[in-house]
């Protein structure tokens, strides 16, 4: 049984999930909505989408422009398309896939696909794999408000 993240206290004892989907679904949670380089602990730790919530998205292009005028330092970071899948290259979703695969262990064959739907100005995420305790199947669905 795995211990809950983000860490619940209840009657005194650290909450347990009831399941190992449960607690995969709550770590995916907090990996989407951890920006990169704010855990002291794990720098890397986050998806580096969250950390352009205040730059203008082009809804035309499916990309996030650079709001600073100086060269982009975080690799092709601005290039990268919203919309698209883990096996295509220039991703978020490449970038999130990585992410899970890094730091979810109870999760194999990731697979990650995100989809911006221009007229609910919604991000919908679908993240797919095995989980490794039983080898079933895993899907986890959500969506991310885009901030236009």
């Amino acid at each position: 049984m795995s211990i809950m993240l983000p860490l619940q206290v209840e009657g005194g004892k650290l909450l347990h999930a009831s399941d190992t989907r449960t607690a995969v679904n709550a770590f995916i949670e907090l990996l989407l909505t951890t920006p990169c380089h704010s855990c002291v602990a794990d720098p890397d730790f986050g998806f580096i989408f969250n950390n352009l919530r205040f730059e203008i998205f082009n809804e035309k292009e499916g990309v996030i422009y650079n709001a600073a005028e100086k060269e982009d330092t975080q690799s092709g970071l601005y290039d990268k398309k919203v919309s698209g899948t883990s096996k295509s290259i220039n991703t978020f979703a490449v970038e999130l896939k990585n992410a899970i695969e890094q730091y979810e262990k109870r999760l194999s064959d990731v697979s990650v696909t995100m989809a911006y739907v221009k007229n609910l100005k919604k991000i919908h995420v679908n993240v797919e794999g095995v989980l490794v305790e039983d080898n079933t199947a895993y899907q986890y669905t959500t969506s991310i408000n885009v901030w236009n």
